[in-house]
């Protein structure tokens, strides 16, 4: 039996199609490329570190190479042996001249030379080692000042593929001692020589320089040689050197120097004995003080240990030998007592000795032996030799100073003149200079420093 009515199809229910698979797949390749791009960026700046990190460290040996190229040259510059009262081109010509000595044929330079063209020394490569060298050059920043500069080098690699880094750093150096202290005879009055008078450097042929701040005929000279420089400072000063052979240069309108203040405390304090006698016996006289208006003259031989402290006023008179080891040190002069009554005469064989040759077991000299560098502190008086000064073992500071005949001496030291009497040496003088022990002794400005410092603060890397 066949049932009438409509015929009812059944549907088939379809599922929808899933796009889960399509999203991940798109989702997958985002992150690819992300990771991708991330590993990519972080290569270039791997890459990019390492080579920063290369450079640091070679610039940072390189700046290794120039410390040690700057400590090695100050250290050398500081000990050089040159006299911190120079300054100027004196100071650059002499530095080089002592660099060249002291460099030139070493194991650090091997074959290479120190080279100088008048304003610049340049000390050639030096090989530190393991790729690194240096090199440094030093001018003349102002007369007061040298510059160092010192070039560290750095160099990586063979052949086509080697890098050199450099750093570059530098340091003033400044001198310490009185500029007074450079010259073998430096006076604020004339300087006058005679016939026959020889002015030598013992050592160094600059130490046989000559300043005058006289006006006028400043300097004049005879018949002779001067080893060094002749100098003049006063406006329209002059300098007549007739037949004098002069080695250095004459210099007009040089600058002008002021005279060292001389603190002789140290000294004055040692003389403890009085000698008050206007007519001393000859003998020997050890660390004597000479109060003023004494007078007194030395009419036999005598020989003077130790200090002498001469008051002011004072005249004093030397007839007969005298051997004088020690230091003879004076008052500046009293008020209104005259040049006349601070004199020293000396008629025969004079001779200043060091004070090295004090016994050296003898308690009375043990201070006095340490107050090396100086024969004479006496910028109040006036001191004439006659015949026969031989030696001077120090310093010599007076007011005025004349010899008279046969001054045949070497001076460890500097003459300097304090008044406008000058220097005058009449005939037949034979006077070597040397200056290189020359260091300012106790009571001079500069006393304890080294010759050259450098200067903390003038520190720059370029």
């Amino acid at each position: 039996m066949v049932r009438k009515g409509k015929f009812l199809r059944r549907r088939s229910r379809r599922r929808p199609r899933s796009t889960r698979a399509g999203n991940t797949v798109v989702v997958v390749m985002v992150f690819l490329v992300l990771f991708g791009s991330m590993s990519l960026a972080f290569q270039a700046a791997t890459t990019l570190n390492l080579a920063q990190s290369g450079n640091f460290r070679s610039q940072q040996t390189a700046r290794l190479a120039a410390e040690c190229g700057l400590a090695f040259h100050v250290n050398t510059l500081v000990d050089l042996g040159i006299s911190g009262g120079l300054r100027g081109k004196a100071l650059l010509d002499t530095a080089a001249s002592s660099l060249q000595t002291k460099l030139d044929g070493t194991h650090n330079l091997q074959s290479k030379t120190v080279a100088y063209d008048g304003n610049t020394i340049t000390i050639p490569s030096i090989t530190l080692g393991s790729g690194q060298s240096c090199t440094a050059t030093l001018t003349m920043k102002d007369p007061n000042t040298l510059h160092l500069a010192v070039t560290g080098q750095y160099s990586s690699g063979t052949g086509s593929s080697i890098t050199t880094t450099q750093r570059r750093l530098g340091i003033d150096l400044h001198p310490n001692w009185d500029e007074t202290l450079s010259f073998g005879v430096c006076s604020l009055g004339p300087v006058t020589f005679g016939m026959n008078t020889t002015i030598v450097g013992a050592t160094d042929p600059a130490d046989g320089s000559i300043y005058s701040a006289s006006p006028g005929l400043a300097v004049s000279c005879g018949s002779g040689h001067i080893s060094g420089d002749v100098a003049v400072s006063a406006p329209g000063a002059t300098a007549s050197l007739a037949g004098t052979t002069v080695d250095g240069g004459v210099f007009y309108n040089a600058p002008p120097m002021a005279m060292p203040f001389i603190d002789r405390t140290a000294y004055k304090a040692l003389a403890t004995n009085i000698m008050n006698s206007p007519t001393p016996p000859g003998g020997t006289y050890t660390n004597i003080r000479i109060p003023a208006n004494t007078n007194p003259t030395f009419s036999n031989a005598v020989t003077i240990q130790g200090v002498m402290y001469v008051q002011s006023p004072n005249k004093i008179y030397f007839n007969n030998n005298c051997a004088f080891t020690g230091i003879l040190v004076a008052d500046d002069q009293a008020p209104n007592s005259g040049d006349a009554n601070n004199y020293i005469y000396y008629k025969n064989n004079m001779s200043f000795n060091d004070v090295n040759q004090l016994p050296s077991n003898d308690a009375n000299f043990t201070a006095v032996r340490q107050l090396e560098g100086v024969s004479i502190l006496a910028p109040g008086f006036t001191l004439e030799c006659k015949n026969n000064l031989t030696s001077v073992a120090g310093i010599v500071a007076l007011k005025a100073l004349t010899a008279m005949n046969n001054l045949d001496a070497t001076f460890d030291g500097s003459v300097l003149i304090y008044g406008s009497g000058g220097l005058t040496f009449k005939n037949n003088t034979d006077l070597g200079v040397n200056l290189s022990e020359s260091a300012p002794p106790v009571g001079f400005p500069g006393h304890g420093m080294l010759p050259l410092t450098a200067d903390p603060n003038s520190y720059a890397e370029y």
